[in-house]
């Protein structure tokens, strides 16, 4: 295969690295031709990943089209909130396949990202790489394991064969829709579990919501027909620990910036990168709502981000909900 990264911040840049040290040449695109140059020019990027060198190895570009024509493999690594945007402006696919490494769901739809990929190219095979992977530990070789999904087999067994590294383990699924759904339901718990710390509560609270959230994306997962085992795996409840408890985590640093008082809007201006679970968030009720169970740790974020509830008082009405059995 050969790859292009469609996306140069963090995680782009951090991927172009890992393929370099795994042997490949891949290309890597972003939007901001500066950017670009200076990656190509310097091998660092400007802003992101400090002290990371990037192999001389990962090629430039800011032409998606070039992109296009000199890989078959496309990582797409653009934050959510660009994805339709990104895929409206890409050339008609001859042979590509696409995989999504972004961890989201469109607010107005609630689609993932990999149905956005094939709703603007329908005979595309598409995959996801997913699972507890922080840019900067991807970027230095920090001993990785993380999981790629497709439901052809076949692909997500070619991936892993060509991704995987001494430092980078890859496992496979075929389940395609849990391993989505857990990348982008984790991280709101992230923002559940920031505002509970920002607040000043301590492990016990903590450790109730981690757990608590646990079982939310569990009951949407499965009732979406993803599996249990997809939501006790890496990219579920491994990804769920690395985002509630990691301080490189961007959704925990939102949650714990409202806890702590701040309004959103000024909490996400001075972030250099986007916290996905802010916009994801609003998808969650009404998609839990049309598979028939429930999201009240979702819906508290909502009410809290959105709504202009107080988070003490979000906190209240989740611990005196209705008593039931585990």
């Amino acid at each position: 295969m050969k790859f292009a990264i469609l996306g140069a911040g963090s995680w782009g840049t951090a991927l172009s690295v890992h393929l370099a040290r795994a042997g490949q040449s891949p290309l890597l695109w972003g939007r901001d031709p500066e950017t670009i140059r200076a990656i190509g020019r310097e091998r660092r990027h400007p802003r992101r990943l400090a002290g990371i060198e990037v192999p001389e190895a990962v090629r430039v570009t800011s032409d998606l089209a070039e992109a296009f024509r000199r890989a078959d493999t496309l990582l797409v690594a653009v934050p959510c909130a660009s994805m339709r945007a990104l895929l409206g402006a890409t050339p008609a696919s001859d042979g590509h396949r696409f995989v999504s490494t972004a961890k989201g769901l469109e607010p107005e739809s609630s689609r993932r990202m990999s149905e956005l990929i094939r709703e603007a190219h329908p005979k595309a095979p598409v995959a996801a790489l997913s699972g507890p992977t922080f840019a900067d530990g991807v970027a230095r070789g920090d001993p990785t394991a993380a999981v790629v999904a497709s439901e052809d087999r076949d692909i997500a067994r070619t991936l892993q064969s060509l991704l995987s590294t001494p430092e980078f383990r890859l496992y496979t699924s075929d389940d395609l829709v849990g391993v989505e759904l857990c990348g982008a339901l984790k991280n709101v718990v992230a923002i559940a579990a920031g505002i509970v710390s920002g607040l000043g509560f301590g492990h016990n609270t903590l450790a109730a919501l981690v757990t608590r959230g646990l079982a939310e994306i569990d009951r949407i997962v499965e009732a979406r027909g993803g599996r249990a085992s997809t939501v006790h795996g890496l990219a579920g409840m491994g990804d769920l620990m690395l985002t509630c408890t990691g301080n490189e985590s961007r959704n925990r640093r939102v949650g714990e910036q409202i806890g702590r008082g701040r309004k959103l809007s000024d909490v996400l201006i001075e972030m250099p990168e986007v916290a996905e679970g802010a916009r994801t968030c609003l998808a969650v009720p009404a998609l839990a709502a049309r598979s028939g169970v429930e999201a009240p740790i979702a819906q508290a974020v909502v009410s809290v981000l959105y709504e202009a509830m107080p988070p003490r008082e979000a906190i209240e009405r989740l611990m005196t909900r209705a008593l039931r059995p585990e």
